[in-house]
């Protein structure tokens, strides 16, 4: 009788076993309707609704600028205690709210005002255009975030195919396009700042609630472009992967972690009733 115990299955290496080994604790998942209604919607809201001061929910341009700017930062700060990571939605909201919120309260012409709103996404355009062509590339942890996709599994597929070169040629070209992304969200945001602010005058509660107008618009008339081209060069990139590797996106992506269960605890057997 051969009291050897079995070996490790031939197809199983230990490095693909340790990849394969299941999360401990599942890390806590991002409420989506909760970080959309906070970081966006009512701060939308409130700006274009409670900037007047002739109403009943009126707060004015200020405190109507506090309470927006309120909504988001409280969000970052209880999703970063919850789950110990940065809210980039929340980032956004915060700085989208101060800049146009803030500005407003200077009454600056719709003209100065509509540069301000195009200077935000040309900004990022040439920050994606220039970390592109270094090593640190900002499409790579957008489209390749380490949390969605096992990079090292990515990197060793690559290496075993010699495919590096091909595959950073396919990340410049998604650099490219959100970079014309970018570009594409400057002109519009100029252009709806203006059809919204021509015809107020600064200082009053028609031009705050154009403010208001504006920033909601944007994130419809700027946002789904912009999305519409970051989800096209996602696509893209990983149908390039599979053609350069063979792997699918299923095969990159890390599995949703699991939750371990514990065994109940059995209790100990006395040394009589082993006898």
């Amino acid at each position: 009788m051969n009291s050897e115990s079995p070996g490790p299955s031939p197809d199983t290496s230990p490095a693909d076993a340790s990849e394969a080994t299941p999360e401990t604790t599942a890390p806590k998942q991002e409420n989506a309707l909760l970080n959309l209604l906070l970081n966006v919607l009512l701060p939308v809201t409130v700006l274009s609704m409670c900037s007047k001061q002739d109403t009943w929910y009126g707060l004015g341009p200020k405190w109507a600028l506090i309470v927006a700017v309120t909504l988001p930062l409280g969000y970052f700060i209880y999703d970063f205690v919850q789950r110990r990571k940065i809210n980039a939605l929340s980032i956004i909201g915060i700085v989208s709210v101060l800049l146009t919120g803030g500005l407003g309260l200077l009454n600056l012409s719709a003209t100065v005002f509509a540069w301000k709103e195009a200077s935000v996404p040309l900004i990022l355009a040439g920050v994606i255009f220039f970390t592109g062509c270094g090593k640190k590339s900002l499409v790579r942890q957008i489209l390749l975030n380490p949390d969605i996709v096992n990079i090292r599994k990515l990197d060793k597929a690559l290496d075993a195919h010699q495919s590096r070169e091909a595959f950073d040629r396919l990340l410049k070209t998604s650099t490219w396009l959100l970079t014309a992304s970018m570009l594409l969200s400057a002109v519009l945001n100029y252009f709806l700042a203006i059809y919204f602010l021509k015809d107020t005058v600064p200082g009053t509660s028609a031009y705050t609630e154009a403010i208001g107008k504006q920033h909601g618009w944007g994130w419809v008339v700027v946002g789904v472009p912009s999305i519409g081209i970051m989800l096209f060069a996602m696509i893209r990139l990983f149908k390039g992967v599979k053609v350069l590797t063979g792997l699918t996106m299923d095969d990159i992506m890390h599995p949703p972690a699991k939750k371990t269960v514990k065994p109940a605890a059995t209790p100990p057997v006395s040394t009589t009733e082993k006898k």
